[in-house]
C-alpha cells in the first residue's frame, strides 16, 4: 500500500512556529478500517474519530504520528472542533466534535 500521501495543515497545532503538516494515505487498509468501525459500533463515535486520527496521521516519511498511547491526551486535551476537522478533511466528509466531546 505504498503510495503517495496526501497532506493537511493544521495552524491551530505547531511546530517550529509553523502550522503542522499532517500526511495521510487516501485510503484505509482493512485493519485500520475494522479497528475505527469496531469503536463506531460500540458508539464510541468520538474515540472512532480519534482512532482514525492515530491511525491516519502521518510524518512526511510515511510514518504514524500518534500511537494508541496518545489516545487519551488527544481526547482529553485537545480541541475536538480541530480534531473532527483533521480527521474530516482526511476522509472527505465533514464530522460532528458533538461526536468526541460526548464520548
Amino acid at each position: 500500500m505504498s503510495g503517495q500521501l496526501d497532506s493537511i495543515e493544521v495552524p491551530e497545532w505547531k511546530v517550529k512556529g509553523k502550522p503542522a503538516k499532517l500526511f495521510f494515505k487516501p485510503s484505509l487498509n482493512f485493519h485500520q478500517q475494522e479497528r475505527i468501525l469496531a469503536l463506531s459500533d460500540k458508539d464510541k463515535k468520538g474515540e472512532a474519530i480519534i482512532e482514525a486520527l492515530i491511525q491516519r496521521a502521518l510524518d512526511e516519511d510515511g510514518n504514524r504520528m500518534f500511537r494508541s498511547t496518545d489516545r487519551t491526551e488527544l481526547m482529553r486535551h485537545v480541541d475536538p472542533d480541530v480534531i473532527s476537522r483533521v480527521v474530516g478533511a482526511m476522509s472527505g466528509e465533514d464530522i460532528d466534535s458533538e461526536e468526541i466531546e460526548k464520548n
